[in-house]
Protein backbone atom coordinates (compact mmCIF):
# COMPACT_ATOMS: atom_id res chain seq x y z
CA UNK A 1 0.00 0.00 0.00
CA UNK A 2 1.14 3.78 -0.23
CA UNK A 3 0.34 6.37 2.83
CA UNK A 4 1.53 9.17 1.12
CA UNK A 5 0.49 11.87 2.74
CA UNK A 6 -0.87 14.82 0.73
CA UNK A 7 -2.36 18.64 1.25
CA UNK A 8 -5.55 17.22 -0.39
CA UNK A 9 -8.61 15.90 1.51
CA UNK A 10 -8.41 12.53 -0.17
CA UNK A 11 -9.29 8.69 1.23
CA UNK A 12 -5.10 8.41 0.91
CA UNK A 13 -4.67 11.41 3.11
CA UNK A 14 -7.02 10.24 5.83
CA UNK A 15 -5.96 7.23 6.03
CA UNK A 16 -2.50 8.29 6.43
CA UNK A 17 -3.95 11.10 9.59
CA UNK A 18 -6.09 8.25 11.04
CA UNK A 19 -2.75 6.47 11.10
CA UNK A 20 -1.25 8.79 12.99
CA UNK A 21 -3.83 10.28 14.96
CA UNK A 22 -3.67 6.73 16.49
CA UNK A 23 0.08 7.07 17.76
CA UNK A 24 1.22 4.35 20.54
CA UNK A 25 1.75 5.39 23.57
CA UNK A 26 5.12 6.81 24.49
CA UNK A 27 7.88 5.23 23.14
CA UNK A 28 11.75 5.53 22.88
CA UNK A 29 12.65 5.05 19.55
CA UNK A 30 16.03 4.45 18.21
CA UNK A 31 16.61 6.00 14.64
CA UNK A 32 19.91 4.84 13.66
CA UNK A 33 21.70 6.76 10.47
CA UNK A 34 24.70 6.36 7.98
CA UNK A 35 25.57 8.54 5.29
CA UNK A 36 25.60 12.25 4.50
CA UNK A 37 23.82 15.58 5.72
CA UNK A 38 21.54 14.83 3.44
CA UNK A 39 20.80 11.17 4.55
CA UNK A 40 20.34 12.78 8.28
CA UNK A 41 18.24 15.67 7.41
CA UNK A 42 15.26 14.14 6.81
CA UNK A 43 15.11 11.86 9.90
CA UNK A 44 15.47 14.55 11.84
CA UNK A 45 12.11 16.06 10.52
CA UNK A 46 10.74 12.99 11.47
CA UNK A 47 12.31 12.47 14.81
CA UNK A 48 10.81 15.93 15.90
CA UNK A 49 7.75 15.00 14.46
CA UNK A 50 7.60 11.62 16.78
CA UNK A 51 9.01 13.79 19.65
CA UNK A 52 5.44 15.85 18.90
CA UNK A 53 3.56 12.95 19.65
CA UNK A 54 5.41 12.28 23.22
CA UNK A 55 7.96 9.45 22.27
CA UNK A 56 11.58 10.13 23.07
CA UNK A 57 13.64 10.02 19.78
CA UNK A 58 17.00 9.23 19.86
CA UNK A 59 19.25 9.85 16.15
CA UNK A 60 22.41 7.75 16.39
CA UNK A 61 24.48 9.22 13.53
CA UNK A 62 28.10 9.61 12.57
CA UNK A 63 29.55 12.50 15.65
CA UNK A 64 30.08 14.81 12.86
CA UNK A 65 26.21 15.32 13.08
CA UNK A 66 26.07 15.97 17.23
CA UNK A 67 25.59 19.77 16.27
CA UNK A 68 22.97 19.13 13.56
CA UNK A 69 20.97 17.06 15.82
CA UNK A 70 21.62 17.88 19.28
CA UNK A 71 22.23 21.64 19.22
CA UNK A 72 20.40 22.96 16.43
CA UNK A 73 17.33 20.87 16.40
CA UNK A 74 17.51 19.73 20.35
CA UNK A 75 17.10 15.84 19.81
CA UNK A 76 19.15 13.50 21.55
CA UNK A 77 22.47 12.06 20.09
CA UNK A 78 24.47 8.80 20.44
CA UNK A 79 27.43 9.01 18.26
CA UNK A 80 27.88 5.95 15.58
CA UNK A 81 30.78 4.69 14.09
CA UNK A 82 32.61 5.98 10.59
CA UNK A 83 33.61 9.02 9.01
CA UNK A 84 30.73 10.44 6.59
CA UNK A 85 33.87 12.09 4.29
CA UNK A 86 35.96 9.34 3.95
CA UNK A 87 32.92 6.97 3.18
CA UNK A 88 32.06 8.99 0.27
CA UNK A 89 35.55 9.54 -0.74
CA UNK A 90 35.95 5.58 -0.84
CA UNK A 91 32.64 5.54 -2.83
CA UNK A 92 33.50 8.21 -5.49
CA UNK A 93 37.29 6.02 -5.57
CA UNK A 94 35.44 3.09 -6.52
CA UNK A 95 32.99 4.67 -8.15
CA UNK A 96 30.32 2.93 -6.27
CA UNK A 97 31.50 -0.45 -7.24
CA UNK A 98 30.63 -3.06 -4.49
CA UNK A 99 33.62 -5.27 -5.88
CA UNK A 100 35.99 -2.75 -7.03
CA UNK A 101 38.87 -4.54 -8.66
CA UNK A 102 41.93 -1.63 -8.57
CA UNK A 103 44.79 -3.39 -7.10
CA UNK A 104 45.36 -0.25 -4.98
CA UNK A 105 41.71 -0.01 -3.82
CA UNK A 106 41.60 -3.80 -2.76
CA UNK A 107 45.19 -3.19 -0.50
CA UNK A 108 44.73 0.02 0.53
CA UNK A 109 41.02 1.22 0.56
CA UNK A 110 39.30 -1.78 1.17
CA UNK A 111 40.47 -2.81 4.44
CA UNK A 112 39.83 0.61 5.82
CA UNK A 113 36.49 0.28 4.47
CA UNK A 114 36.08 -3.17 6.19
CA UNK A 115 37.26 -1.42 9.00
CA UNK A 116 34.95 1.67 9.34
CA UNK A 117 32.02 -0.93 8.67
CA UNK A 118 32.81 -2.96 11.89
CA UNK A 119 33.39 0.17 13.54
CA UNK A 120 29.68 1.29 12.77
CA UNK A 121 28.36 -2.27 12.65
CA UNK A 122 29.46 -2.75 16.53
CA UNK A 123 28.39 0.82 17.77
CA UNK A 124 24.27 0.08 16.35
CA UNK A 125 24.35 -2.11 19.89
CA UNK A 126 25.12 1.00 22.44
CA UNK A 127 23.17 3.55 20.21
CA UNK A 128 20.04 1.13 21.27
CA UNK A 129 20.89 0.51 24.77
CA UNK A 130 23.29 2.68 26.35
CA UNK A 131 23.73 6.38 27.49
CA UNK A 132 25.26 9.08 25.08
CA UNK A 133 29.00 8.69 26.15
CA UNK A 134 29.11 12.61 25.77
CA UNK A 135 25.73 13.06 27.47
CA UNK A 136 23.61 13.14 31.41
CA UNK A 137 24.20 9.28 31.27
CA UNK A 138 20.14 9.24 30.92
CA UNK A 139 19.50 5.36 30.92
CA UNK A 140 18.05 4.42 27.17
CA UNK A 141 16.64 0.96 26.02
CA UNK A 142 14.67 0.77 22.23
CA UNK A 143 11.43 0.06 22.08
CA UNK A 144 11.25 0.60 18.23
CA UNK A 145 14.39 0.96 15.93
CA UNK A 146 14.14 2.84 12.64
CA UNK A 147 17.04 3.01 10.27
CA UNK A 148 18.29 3.38 7.03
CA UNK A 149 19.30 0.61 4.73
CA UNK A 150 23.30 1.14 5.31
CA UNK A 151 24.07 0.77 9.54
CA UNK A 152 24.26 -2.93 9.33
CA UNK A 153 23.84 -3.88 12.64
CA UNK A 154 19.60 -2.90 12.57
CA UNK A 155 18.11 -6.14 12.31
CA UNK A 156 19.94 -7.96 14.53
CA UNK A 157 19.79 -5.46 16.98
CA UNK A 158 16.00 -5.49 16.94
CA UNK A 159 16.64 -9.71 16.83
CA UNK A 160 18.54 -9.85 20.18
CA UNK A 161 16.21 -6.79 22.04
CA UNK A 162 12.87 -8.20 20.64
CA UNK A 163 11.58 -4.78 18.93
CA UNK A 164 9.88 -3.85 15.82
CA UNK A 165 12.21 -2.67 13.07
CA UNK A 166 11.42 -0.25 10.08
CA UNK A 167 13.67 0.63 7.66
CA UNK A 168 13.15 4.11 6.13
CA UNK A 169 15.05 5.07 2.68
CA UNK A 170 15.34 7.74 0.15
CA UNK A 171 16.38 5.09 -2.28
CA UNK A 172 15.14 1.67 -3.63
CA UNK A 173 16.04 -1.37 -1.75
CA UNK A 174 13.98 -3.78 -2.27
CA UNK A 175 13.15 -6.16 -5.28
CA UNK A 176 10.81 -4.70 -8.15
CA UNK A 177 11.00 -4.95 -11.68
CA UNK A 178 10.24 -1.27 -12.32
CA UNK A 179 14.04 -0.24 -11.80
CA UNK A 180 17.32 -1.74 -10.79
CA UNK A 181 18.88 -1.47 -7.45
CA UNK A 182 20.68 1.69 -6.85
CA UNK A 183 24.57 -0.09 -6.15
CA UNK A 184 23.97 -2.41 -9.73
CA UNK A 185 25.67 -2.47 -12.77
CA UNK A 186 22.63 -2.16 -14.45
CA UNK A 187 22.18 1.44 -12.78
CA UNK A 188 25.56 2.88 -13.35
CA UNK A 189 25.51 2.49 -16.62
CA UNK A 190 22.43 5.21 -16.85
CA UNK A 191 20.63 2.77 -18.99
CA UNK A 192 17.76 4.48 -20.54
CA UNK A 193 15.41 1.74 -20.61
CA UNK A 194 16.46 0.78 -16.46
CA UNK A 195 13.00 2.59 -15.36
CA UNK A 196 10.78 0.41 -17.68
CA UNK A 197 9.39 -2.94 -16.43
CA UNK A 198 12.76 -6.00 -16.59
CA UNK A 199 13.24 -9.22 -15.22
CA UNK A 200 16.92 -7.52 -15.53
CA UNK A 201 15.54 -5.07 -12.82
CA UNK A 202 14.35 -8.22 -10.54
CA UNK A 203 17.63 -9.72 -11.00
CA UNK A 204 19.60 -7.15 -9.75
CA UNK A 205 18.98 -7.27 -6.40
CA UNK A 206 19.52 -10.92 -5.73
CA UNK A 207 23.52 -9.78 -7.02
CA UNK A 208 23.80 -6.39 -5.14
CA UNK A 209 22.35 -8.49 -1.86
CA UNK A 210 25.09 -11.21 -2.26
CA UNK A 211 28.01 -8.65 -2.81
CA UNK A 212 27.15 -6.95 -0.12
CA UNK A 213 26.79 -9.74 2.30
CA UNK A 214 29.74 -11.79 1.25
CA UNK A 215 31.77 -8.52 2.10
CA UNK A 216 29.97 -8.06 5.79
CA UNK A 217 29.11 -11.17 6.47
CA UNK A 218 32.07 -12.24 8.79
CA UNK A 219 32.23 -8.99 10.50
CA UNK A 220 27.77 -9.19 11.13
CA UNK A 221 28.47 -12.65 12.54
CA UNK A 222 31.31 -11.39 15.09
CA UNK A 223 28.77 -8.98 15.80
CA UNK A 224 26.00 -11.40 16.74
CA UNK A 225 28.28 -13.71 18.76
CA UNK A 226 30.68 -11.11 20.36
CA UNK A 227 28.20 -8.79 21.28
CA UNK A 228 24.88 -10.07 21.00
CA UNK A 229 25.08 -13.11 21.69
CA UNK A 230 22.88 -14.48 19.15
CA UNK A 231 24.01 -17.57 16.94
CA UNK A 232 25.92 -16.93 13.55
CA UNK A 233 23.93 -16.89 10.93
CA UNK A 234 24.38 -20.07 8.56
CA UNK A 235 24.54 -20.27 4.82
CA UNK A 236 21.06 -22.04 4.72
CA UNK A 237 20.10 -19.09 6.76
CA UNK A 238 20.13 -16.77 3.41
CA UNK A 239 21.98 -13.66 5.02
CA UNK A 240 21.69 -11.56 2.32
CA UNK A 241 17.92 -11.73 2.18
CA UNK A 242 17.19 -11.24 6.14
CA UNK A 243 15.04 -8.14 5.56
CA UNK A 244 12.80 -9.72 2.98
CA UNK A 245 12.80 -13.04 5.37
CA UNK A 246 11.51 -10.89 8.05
CA UNK A 247 9.00 -8.67 6.22
CA UNK A 248 10.39 -5.51 7.42
CA UNK A 249 8.47 -2.85 6.57
CA UNK A 250 9.73 0.17 4.62
CA UNK A 251 8.87 3.44 3.73
CA UNK A 252 10.36 5.11 1.12
CA UNK A 253 11.13 8.85 1.29
CA UNK A 254 10.83 10.00 -2.33
CA UNK A 255 7.66 11.40 -4.34
CA UNK A 256 5.37 8.94 -6.52
CA UNK A 257 5.33 12.38 -8.60
CA UNK A 258 8.60 11.33 -10.00
CA UNK A 259 8.96 7.68 -9.36
CA UNK A 260 5.50 5.57 -8.59
CA UNK A 261 5.61 3.13 -6.24
CA UNK A 262 5.78 0.15 -7.90
CA UNK A 263 2.55 -2.13 -8.42
CA UNK A 264 4.91 -5.42 -7.79
CA UNK A 265 5.72 -3.96 -4.32
CA UNK A 266 4.18 -6.19 -1.04
CA UNK A 267 1.78 -4.21 0.97
CA UNK A 268 5.01 -3.62 3.73
CA UNK A 269 6.54 -0.94 1.48
CA UNK A 270 5.29 2.96 0.94
CA UNK A 271 6.25 5.00 -1.21
CA UNK A 272 5.41 8.03 1.21
CA UNK A 273 6.80 10.92 -0.18
CA UNK A 274 9.77 13.25 0.15
CA UNK A 275 10.62 14.60 4.34
CA UNK A 276 12.02 17.38 4.80
CA UNK A 277 12.41 20.19 7.49
CA UNK A 278 10.37 22.54 6.42
CA UNK A 279 7.12 19.85 6.92
CA UNK A 280 8.41 19.59 10.76
CA UNK A 281 8.78 23.14 11.29
CA UNK A 282 6.38 24.86 8.65
CA UNK A 283 7.26 28.43 10.26
CA UNK A 284 11.23 28.38 10.24
CA UNK A 285 12.25 25.54 7.77
CA UNK A 286 16.37 25.48 7.56
CA UNK A 287 16.75 28.53 5.88
CA UNK A 288 14.72 30.76 7.62
CA UNK A 289 17.62 32.55 9.65
CA UNK A 290 20.48 32.31 6.68
CA UNK A 291 21.88 35.89 6.32
CA UNK A 292 23.61 36.31 2.93
CA UNK A 293 27.36 37.69 1.95
CA UNK A 294 26.78 40.92 0.08
CA UNK A 295 28.36 39.56 -2.58
CA UNK A 296 26.26 36.75 -2.60
CA UNK A 297 23.27 39.50 -2.15
CA UNK A 298 24.62 41.14 -5.07
CA UNK A 299 24.81 38.21 -7.45
CA UNK A 300 21.23 37.04 -6.92
CA UNK A 301 20.22 40.95 -7.35
CA UNK A 302 21.70 40.64 -11.18
CA UNK A 303 19.22 37.85 -11.91
CA UNK A 304 18.65 34.10 -11.40
CA UNK A 305 21.92 32.16 -12.14
CA UNK A 306 22.27 28.47 -12.50
CA UNK A 307 23.28 26.67 -9.65
CA UNK A 308 26.01 24.15 -9.60
CA UNK A 309 27.15 22.12 -6.29
CA UNK A 310 28.30 18.74 -5.54
CA UNK A 311 27.22 18.31 -2.29
CA UNK A 312 29.19 15.90 0.51
CA UNK A 313 30.92 14.37 -2.99
CA UNK A 314 34.77 14.20 -2.79
CA UNK A 315 36.11 15.32 -5.92
CA UNK A 316 39.40 14.32 -6.96
CA UNK A 317 40.52 17.46 -9.34
CA UNK A 318 38.44 20.02 -7.77
CA UNK A 319 39.92 23.03 -9.60
CA UNK A 320 39.82 21.33 -12.62
CA UNK A 321 36.12 20.48 -12.59
CA UNK A 322 35.43 23.66 -11.55
CA UNK A 323 37.51 25.59 -14.84
CA UNK A 324 35.29 23.19 -16.95
CA UNK A 325 31.53 24.99 -15.34
CA UNK A 326 33.32 28.43 -15.29
CA UNK A 327 34.42 27.75 -19.35
CA UNK A 328 31.14 25.69 -20.04
CA UNK A 329 29.27 28.98 -18.37
CA UNK A 330 30.82 31.37 -20.90
CA UNK A 331 30.18 29.44 -23.90
CA UNK A 332 26.40 29.09 -22.82
CA UNK A 333 26.67 32.46 -21.54
CA UNK A 334 24.74 31.91 -18.28
CA UNK A 335 25.63 32.85 -15.16
CA UNK A 336 26.53 30.23 -12.53
CA UNK A 337 26.77 30.29 -8.55
CA UNK A 338 29.15 27.33 -7.60
CA UNK A 339 28.89 26.07 -3.57
CA UNK A 340 32.12 24.80 -2.54
CA UNK A 341 31.47 22.23 0.14
CA UNK A 342 33.31 18.89 0.97
CA UNK A 343 35.72 19.76 -1.68
CA UNK A 344 37.02 22.85 -2.44
CA UNK A 345 35.22 24.09 -5.40
CA UNK A 346 37.17 27.99 -6.18
CA UNK A 347 38.76 29.73 -8.44
CA UNK A 348 41.87 31.44 -7.92
CA UNK A 349 41.53 35.62 -8.54
CA UNK A 350 44.73 35.28 -11.32
CA UNK A 351 43.02 33.26 -13.38
CA UNK A 352 39.72 35.02 -13.25
CA UNK A 353 39.02 36.81 -16.63
CA UNK A 354 36.29 39.46 -16.92
CA UNK A 355 33.23 36.86 -17.46
CA UNK A 356 33.95 34.75 -14.27
CA UNK A 357 34.88 38.13 -12.46
CA UNK A 358 30.64 39.46 -13.26
CA UNK A 359 28.85 36.07 -14.07
CA UNK A 360 30.70 33.54 -11.79
CA UNK A 361 30.29 33.66 -8.12
CA UNK A 362 31.03 30.85 -5.14
CA UNK A 363 28.88 30.00 -1.87
CA UNK A 364 29.77 27.79 0.73
CA UNK A 365 27.36 26.66 3.12
CA UNK A 366 23.78 27.47 2.61
CA UNK A 367 20.55 26.08 3.31
CA UNK A 368 18.84 25.30 0.18
CA UNK A 369 15.19 25.74 0.67
CA UNK A 370 17.06 29.41 0.71
CA UNK A 371 18.97 29.37 -2.09
CA UNK A 372 17.16 26.69 -5.01
CA UNK A 373 14.14 29.38 -4.68
CA UNK A 374 16.62 31.86 -6.69
CA UNK A 375 18.28 30.00 -9.22
CA UNK A 376 17.10 29.26 -12.77
CA UNK A 377 18.02 26.14 -13.29
CA UNK A 378 20.76 22.95 -10.51
CA UNK A 379 23.46 21.10 -11.84
CA UNK A 380 24.49 18.86 -8.58
CA UNK A 381 25.16 14.84 -7.96
CA UNK A 382 22.23 13.40 -7.94
CA UNK A 383 21.62 12.91 -3.94
CA UNK A 384 18.14 11.64 -3.13
CA UNK A 385 17.83 15.16 -1.14
CA UNK A 386 19.52 17.77 -3.05
CA UNK A 387 17.26 16.16 -6.26
CA UNK A 388 13.94 16.52 -4.27
CA UNK A 389 15.12 20.38 -3.35
CA UNK A 390 15.88 21.46 -6.80
CA UNK A 391 12.31 19.75 -7.70
CA UNK A 392 10.38 21.28 -4.99
CA UNK A 393 12.09 24.70 -5.67
CA UNK A 394 10.39 23.78 -9.57
CA UNK A 395 13.71 23.90 -11.25
CA UNK A 396 14.89 22.26 -14.38
CA UNK A 397 17.93 19.96 -13.57
CA UNK A 398 21.02 18.09 -14.79
CA UNK A 399 22.22 15.27 -12.74
CA UNK A 400 25.72 14.60 -12.93
CA UNK A 401 25.83 11.60 -10.71
CA UNK A 402 29.51 10.41 -9.23
CA UNK A 403 28.14 6.71 -7.56
CA UNK A 404 25.33 4.83 -6.07
CA UNK A 405 21.68 5.80 -6.20
CA UNK A 406 22.91 8.98 -7.94
CA UNK A 407 22.99 7.20 -11.56
CA UNK A 408 19.25 6.51 -10.46
CA UNK A 409 18.06 10.31 -10.03
CA UNK A 410 19.95 10.99 -12.94
CA UNK A 411 17.43 8.86 -14.90
CA UNK A 412 14.51 9.85 -13.21
CA UNK A 413 14.51 13.29 -13.66
CA UNK A 414 15.54 12.90 -17.19
CA UNK A 415 12.72 10.37 -17.65
CA UNK A 416 10.35 12.63 -16.17
CA UNK A 417 11.28 15.51 -18.49
CA UNK A 418 12.81 17.87 -15.71
CA UNK A 419 16.26 17.88 -17.24
CA UNK A 420 18.50 16.47 -19.50
CA UNK A 421 20.56 13.13 -19.40
CA UNK A 422 22.57 12.38 -17.13
CA UNK A 423 26.51 12.94 -17.01
CA UNK A 424 28.30 11.18 -14.96
CA UNK A 425 31.55 13.16 -13.30
CA UNK A 426 34.59 11.33 -14.65
CA UNK A 427 32.53 11.81 -18.36
CA UNK A 428 32.14 15.49 -17.58
CA UNK A 429 33.34 18.00 -20.34
CA UNK A 430 33.37 21.94 -21.28
CA UNK A 431 30.98 20.72 -24.12
CA UNK A 432 28.66 18.83 -22.22
CA UNK A 433 28.42 21.07 -19.99
CA UNK A 434 27.77 23.63 -22.24
CA UNK A 435 25.00 21.74 -23.84
CA UNK A 436 23.34 21.02 -20.81
CA UNK A 437 23.35 24.47 -19.11
CA UNK A 438 21.43 25.48 -23.10
CA UNK A 439 18.96 22.42 -22.49
CA UNK A 440 18.14 23.47 -19.08
CA UNK A 441 16.77 27.07 -20.84
CA UNK A 442 14.70 24.65 -23.06
CA UNK A 443 10.37 25.89 -21.98
CA UNK A 444 8.95 22.44 -22.21
CA UNK A 445 11.39 21.22 -19.23
CA UNK A 446 10.65 24.33 -17.12
CA UNK A 447 6.90 23.54 -17.51
CA UNK A 448 7.83 19.79 -16.90
CA UNK A 449 9.39 20.72 -13.86
CA UNK A 450 6.80 23.66 -12.35
CA UNK A 451 3.71 20.82 -13.02
CA UNK A 452 6.47 17.93 -10.56
CA UNK A 453 7.34 20.63 -8.11
CA UNK A 454 3.14 21.29 -7.69
CA UNK A 455 2.67 17.70 -6.82
CA UNK A 456 5.42 17.60 -4.56
CA UNK A 457 4.16 20.48 -3.05
CA UNK A 458 1.00 18.32 -1.82
CA UNK A 459 2.75 15.60 -0.46
CA UNK A 460 4.03 15.75 3.03
CA UNK A 461 6.66 12.52 3.53
CA UNK A 462 7.30 13.56 7.41
CA UNK A 463 3.27 12.77 7.52
CA UNK A 464 3.39 9.52 5.08
CA UNK A 465 6.71 8.23 7.23
CA UNK A 466 4.87 8.27 10.62
CA UNK A 467 1.68 7.09 9.30
CA UNK A 468 3.65 3.99 7.61
CA UNK A 469 5.65 3.52 11.27
CA UNK A 470 2.76 3.40 13.13
CA UNK A 471 0.93 1.49 10.72
CA UNK A 472 3.51 -1.47 10.39
CA UNK A 473 4.12 -1.69 14.17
Amino acid sequence: MSITATASTNGREADARQSVSQSPPPMNICIMIVGTRGDVEPFVAIAKRLQADGHRVRIATHAVYRDLVAEQHGIEFYPLGGDPKVLSAYMVKTGGKIAPLNPKVLLQDVPRNVRMIKDICYSTWPAATAPDPDGDGEPFRAHAIISNPVTYGHVHVAERLGVPLHIMSPQPCVPTSAFPHPLSSRARSGAVDMLRLSKRNLRSYRAVYLLMWFGSMRTVNRFRAEVLGLRKIRLRDRGHNLLLQRSVPHSFLWSPALVPQPADWRDIYDVVGTATLRQAEPKTGTGSEYSPSPELSAFLAQGAPVFVGFGSMVIDAPQKTTAIIVEAARLANVRVLIQSSWSDMVLPHTERDEHSRSSVCFVGDCPHDWLLPQVSAVVHHGGAGTTAAGLLAGKPTLVVPFFSDQFFWGRAVATAGAGPDPCRIRALTVQKLRAAFESLQCATTRATTLRIRDAMLKEDGVEGAVASFYHHL
